[in-house]
């Protein structure tokens, strides 16, 4: 056996169920070996960073560790933007990248990939012909434990080597929970003389499985629930939840985590989306439980630091403090209740509104759904107009700041979840940037709804350059018909000018979507987002 027919025995004995790529020279053994010896479904991207895309939505929407694979060089640099993103959202993933051949020099793609990986942060794997499963193995071992992308990087010369090892079963055993705790008397005392406590679920409360316990301390200590965004969803159905904390949250959470006097955040950065700019509560003695010290306070200032578990540190508090109504009143549970976030809507001849349109496509869409968010100026509306009931239906593609990820990932969380229709909301300029992942997405024939929130613009830079008082023609870009170019790449198409004509996308839902549908959805330049202008007065635009 050689080490690339290795690299594919134990990926198949690691259970991975689908491979993202795009093949090169580096990688282009490897990936027939995949699928004829192994049985591996492979979905072929059009670009490197659309195959990273997609094993990072396959990941965050599964649970499970995204897989790709790309060639040397250029696939490398192709790919690394999404690398970044990845890497920065926590996403657990092996990427199989070919490299050079170590005995040629002066080849058109060598370059040292090394130093590639470390400038983002993606750890190396390294692979030796006498270890060649066990070193696959502990690359899969450590996305799952450190919960980031581990890089294979696999010069073609040396995949042809003997591999002298066997496979072996993988490593499974559960991380340890910390359980050995601080002094926990400054965070009961701040909890205790609270009369108006919120607690907020982080992604690293998620990643610790620690709903019950953060439920059962909020319920204990009568705090309301929320969510910072990668958590959205967490506490769907509860009756004192009040959704996403932060830019992206409703007009009543933004007023009640407001006047909050005690914040509690597990696994929560808390950072300028959740915060607000350091805004949003402050008011608050913020206690901040994490399993990483230099969390505390890095955005907001922080009176208790707590490391440890979300889950063990949440008992541990409930086990310690007297029960209390807290913030709970009758008056404010009927006040959650009865809200429904109803903007005005002002659409009109220039376009919709897309809070209106992104509340409109949601009455339409089953609960059985997949959302994912690529980055501009109008993420917010269908992040806030658009519900999910948990985090894994919720994917956010801008940990890096970047757009053009969304329809990558949204194809692979398609293929993760085929049984669900997944919904890509995209701006014009993302879906661009993108556009051939649209290609991968009918390729192979998946239930994918694509929403072009489309201003014909940059939005966001529009916005600020209008806000700046500069001139803002060079952020105008003329988009051709989308919905056309949908149906010439075999995709299913519909232009959106009026709330009406998403009759179209009803009686497309009722007969189900056997392939991607696109609605080209023309939305008015007149409505600002509320995380815009924010960061524009905050400067960090």
């Amino acid at each position: 056996m050689t080490v690339f027919e290795a690299v594919a025995a134990q990926i198949r004995t690691e259970g991975v169920r689908a491979v993202f790529g795009l093949m090169g020279d580096g990688n282009l053994k490897l990936i027939p070996t995949l699928t004829a010896t192994h049985g591996i479904p492979f979905h072929g991207a059009r670009h490197e960073g659309g195959a990273v895309a997609m094993a990072d939505g396959y990941a965050r929407s599964t649970g499970e560790v995204g897989v790709c694979t790309f060639t040397q060089g250029p696939g490398l640099t192709n790919a690394l933007t999404a690398l970044v993103s990845a890497q920065r959202g926590r996403v657990p993933m092996v990427v199989v990248c070919g490299d050079t051949p170590r005995a040629v020099v002066g080849l058109p793609q060598d370059i040292e990939q090394a130093p590639f990986f470390a400038a983002c942060g993606i750890a190396v794997q390294e692979v030796a012909p006498a270890t060649a499963h066990r070193d696959v193995a502990a690359a899969f071992r450590r996305a799952r434990v450190e919960r980031r992308p581990i890089a294979l990087n696999l010069p073609t010369d040396e995949q042809e080597e003997a591999a002298l090892d066997e496979p072996c079963a993988p490593d499974r055993t559960p991380v340890p929970v910390r359980r050995t705790l601080p002094d926990l008397g400054p965070a009961l005392r701040a909890i205790a003389a609270a009369e108006r406590p919120v607690v907020i679920g982080g992604r690293g409360a998620v990643e610790a499985g620690a709903r019950e316990e953060l439920v059962a301390l909020a319920d204990h200590v009568g705090a309301l629930l929320a969510t910072s965004l990668p958590a959205n969803g967490w506490f769907s159905g509860h009756p004192y939840a009040v959704g996403i904390a932060g830019g992206f949250a409703s007009d009543l959470g933004l007023e009640l985590i407001g006047d909050a006097d005690c914040v509690v955040a597990f696994g929560a950065g808390l950072n300028h989306f959740t915060s607000r700019g350091g805004t949003l509560f402050p008011d608050a003695t913020v206690v901040q439980v994490d399993l990483d010290d230099e969390a505390f306070g890095r955005f907001v200032p922080t009176a208790v630091g707590v490391v440890g578990d979300a889950g063990v540190v949440a008992t541990a508090l409930r086990d310690a403090l007297p029960s209390s109504a807290g913030y709970r009143t009758p008056g404010i549970a009927e006040r959650i209740a009865a809200h429904r976030d109803e903007a005005p809507d002002e659409s009109g001849d220039d376009g919709l509104d897309p809070r209106a349109l992104s509340r409109a496509v949601a009455g339409l869409l089953p609960a059985d759904r997949t959302l994912v968010v690529d980055g501009g100026h109008f993420m917010g509306f269908p992040s806030m107009g658009i519900p999910v009931d948990e985090p894994s239906r919720f994917v956010f593609t801008l940990d890096f700041g970047s757009i053009g990820l969304g329809i990558g990932a949204a194809v692979g969380a398609a293929v993760g979840h085929p049984d669900r229709v997944t919904v890509a909301a995209v701006g014009d300029g993302g879906l661009m940037m993108s556009l051939g992942e649209l290609d991968t997405a009918v390729r192979y024939r998946l239930p994918l709804l694509v929403v072009v929130y489309n201003d014909e613009a940059y939005g966001a830079e529009l916005h600020f350059l209008r806000m700046s008082g500069l001139p803002e023609a060079e952020s105008r870009l003329a988009t051709p018909p989308l919905d056309a170019v949908a149906r010439a790449m075999g995709a299913d198409g519909l232009a959106v000018r009026s709330l009406a004509d998403l009759d179209g996308l009803r009686e497309r839902l009722a007969d189900g979507l056997d392939g991607p549908l696109l609605l080209d959805c023309r939305v008015t330049e007149r409505v600002r987002a509320a995380w815009l202008e924010e960061a524009f007065d905050r400067g960090t635009h």
